[in-house]
């Protein structure tokens, strides 16, 4: 009896170290009730949480108590899968766990990491394995609003989408969804992250204040710029465009071009073509597959292309160029942009997506 009774002290006080020692708070992302015992100021907070039909936990928890693990072929050192559980080791940061696409459990590496370091995967990569857990359509993409209309801004990590996010907002859009995007089947995109992460070359650019910028966690020159109306946009916009953005490299631009900044579209036609970019554009595709979630990925971006147009989106590298050109274009109309279109070039366009399909 006094073995058990000093184990259970022993498990109850670890728990208590792992809590970040706060009230549970309840969120809301992706059209789910999110309960957290880590304060998440990136998530807007649920504004009626005894009505969400969709809950799930985040909560600090011991790794030792998970259950053992049929790895998918698909895991590597540092993620391991199944059809319903996931998991997640960083060395320095922690453990985190996600199952059934209900909870997320986690754990310090040890006492020196910050809640702010938990919180960056939390919000990210471990909310977005859960997503995916649960069949949904998750892009890596960015998510602006107007006039009560989405945008989708489709990129690579690093390709400019949350620049020009951030540059946006100063001509009337509103953030939505930062850097993962949950699109629906009825074409709705949904609220996430409401957070803006700029690199450090991009704050420059910007000339912003980093003083007052808070690091997107410990040894990233990355930099966080958090929701200032996160209660403006707690419900899901129809989605109007997508976007693929396409940026040429520093000193790529030939001489005779360099004049006024411009930003222009070419709409890709082909469904074909704008269902690979759509899967290709999948977060964590290597999730999809380590879940078995790859038939979900397929039907959801199949749908999307069959409803929804594609165009690349073609920006100025230089960031106060694009700001500038920005204030010339209508993001809402993207034919108005498109060369291809104004100079009935579609001939050849389809030409060079039936190479790319091949």
């Amino acid at each position: 009896m006094g073995s058990a009774i000093e184990f259970a002290i022993i498990i109850t006080t670890r728990r208590k170290m792992n809590s970040s020692n706060t009230d549970l708070e309840i969120y809301t992302a992706f059209g789910l009730a999110i309960t957290s015992d880590v304060v998440l100021p990136e998530l807007v907070k649920h504004p009626a949480p005894q009505d969400a039909a969709e809950k799930v936990k985040i909560a600090g928890s011991n790794r030792t108590s998970w259950p053992k693990l049929k790895i998918s072929e698909h895991s590597t050192a540092i993620v391991q899968m199944s059809d319903n559980d996931w998991r997640l080791s960083l060395e320095g940061i922690g453990w985190f766990r996600v199952s059934q696409g209900q909870s997320i459990e986690w754990e310090r590496w040890d006492d020196s990491v910050s809640d702010r370091d938990l919180r960056t995967f939390l919000v990210s990569t471990a909310l977005g394995a859960l997503m995916i857990q649960r069949g949904n359509l998750m892009l890596h993409a960015t998510t602006i609003v107007k006039e009560g209309k989405a945008v989708l801004l489709l990129g690579e990590p690093a390709c400019g989408k949350s620049t020009l996010a951030f540059c946006l907002q100063e001509n009337g859009w509103k953030l939505l969804s930062s850097e993962i995007t949950h699109v629906d089947s009825n074409g709705l995109a949904w609220p996430g992250v409401q957070q803006i992460k700029l690199w450090l070359d991009a704050t420059m650019e910007l000339e912003l204040n980093r003083d007052n910028l808070p690091p997107v966690r410990k040894g990233l020159k990355r930099y966080s710029i958090m929701p200032t109306y996160p209660t403006i946009l707690n419900q899901s916009i129809p989605l109007s465009t997508i976007y693929d953005l396409v940026r040429p490299k520093r000193g790529e631009k030939k001489e005779e071009e360099k004049s006024e900044p411009k930003i222009s579209t070419w709409h890709i036609i082909k469904q074909q073509r704008v269902l690979l970019h759509l899967r290709n554009k999948a977060y964590q595709p290597r999730f999809y597959r380590g879940m078995q979630k790859e038939q979900q990925l397929f039907m959801h971006a199949a749908s999307l292309a069959k409803n929804f147009e594609l165009h690349r989106l073609f920006l100025p590298d230089d960031i106060q160029e694009m700001k500038r050109a920005l204030n010339n274009v209508d993001l809402l109309a993207p034919h108005a942009l498109s060369e291809s279109d104004n100079n009935n070039d579609t001939e050849s366009q389809i030409k060079t997506e039936a190479r790319e399909v091949q």
